[in-house]
């Protein structure tokens, strides 16, 4: 019996080390499995991040917006020469003058309670002189002046849209020529004078030419929208000192 036992406990003990060696082998054994734990945090810490990370660029293309179109807002948009969007009147005098290759510009002071005066230059910068306009209000009807005798009224023209006007040219002076156009809406009594005064002091009937024809203040003037340019409240009747001084005054009908 006792040999059998023997004889078991010896094929037991084969595969173990010495007994000199089993210390060793067992701090072998330790390290390589502390290694392997090791290496395995390592690994699934690395393969957080890497989860992380397609998270994260998964939810910025999925969740923002993309790029948005480059925005037409800032371009630069080119005005009319000149700038007409937030003068009304000027819109009116803007178009004849632009196609003589003139530059209109109100100047300081350039506007009150029923008036407007504008500055013209030619293509080389030389002034030539000024426009100026004005309205009032004439509901019983105006007297439009007669050059021969200041104490008349004129008959005057009639347009197909109901305005009645009187146009006035005075160039006898070199120094001062004018071209002149009263004209007033029936319907209303509503009045503008529109005058162009060539550049004053020149010596010359040439370089003194009012910047506008007759004809092109009369167009301006006989315009059935010029006087709704004004504000409804706006009027140079008298007194109205601050009003620009016309060469053709205006008075109401006796």
């Amino acid at each position: 019996m006792s040999a059998l036992l023997t004889e078991v406990l010896q094929r037991a003990c084969e595969s173990e080390p010495p007994p000199g060696d089993a210390a060793a082998d067992i701090v072998a054994r330790s390290e390589r499995l502390r290694r392997r734990r090791a290496w395995g945090v390592v690994f699934a810490a690395v393969v957080v991040v890497v989860i992380v990370v397609l998270l994260g660029y998964a939810l910025t293309t999925v969740l923002l917006p993309g790029p948005k179109p480059p925005s037409t807002a800032a371009v630069p948009v080119p005005q009319p020469r000149p700038s007409s969007v937030l003068d009304p009147v000027l819109a009116r005098l803007a178009p004849l003058i632009d196609a003589k290759g003139y530059e209109i510009v109100p100047p300081e002071p350039a506007s009150g309670s029923g008036w407007r005066r504008y500055v013209v230059h030619d293509a080389a910068g030389a002034p030539r002189g000024l426009v100026e306009v004005v309205v009032f209000d004439a509901e019983a009807g105006i007297c439009l002046p007669v050059l021969a005798d200041p104490a008349a009224c004129a008959l005057p023209d009639r347009t197909g849209a109901g305005i009645e006007y009187a146009r006035y040219a005075d160039t006898g002076d070199v120094d001062w020529q004018v071209n002149q156009v009263i004209a007033r809406r029936v319907v209303d009594g509503r009045t503008v004078a529109v005058m162009a005064t060539g550049e004053r002091g020149t010596g010359s009937a040439e370089a003194g030419r009012p910047p506008l024809s007759i004809t092109e203040v009369e167009q301006v003037a006989t315009d059935p929208h010029l006087q709704d340019a004004f504000g409804v409240g706006e009027r140079c009747n008298r007194p109205a000192p601050a009003c620009p001084i016309l060469r053709f005054p205006v008075r109401p009908s006796d």
